[in-house]
């Protein structure tokens, strides 16, 4: 099941945008420098380049 926060985040990327940066504890999409999850407070932040 896709989330909420993924499915938001994937409508507002711009076209130039190829890069999806994601918590890999909880799945939350965060920006590009975002060294902690603002949801969970974890440090393991996931980038999925997308084509």
């Amino acid at each position: 099941m896709v989330s909420k926060q993924f499915i938001q985040q994937i409508v507002r990327l711009e076209p130039s945008s190829k890069t999806l940066y994601e918590c890999r504890q909880c799945g939350y999409s965060v920006e590009k420098d975002v060294e902690e999850c603002p949801q969970c407070a974890a440090h393991e932040i996931a980038a999925y380049d997308l084509e």
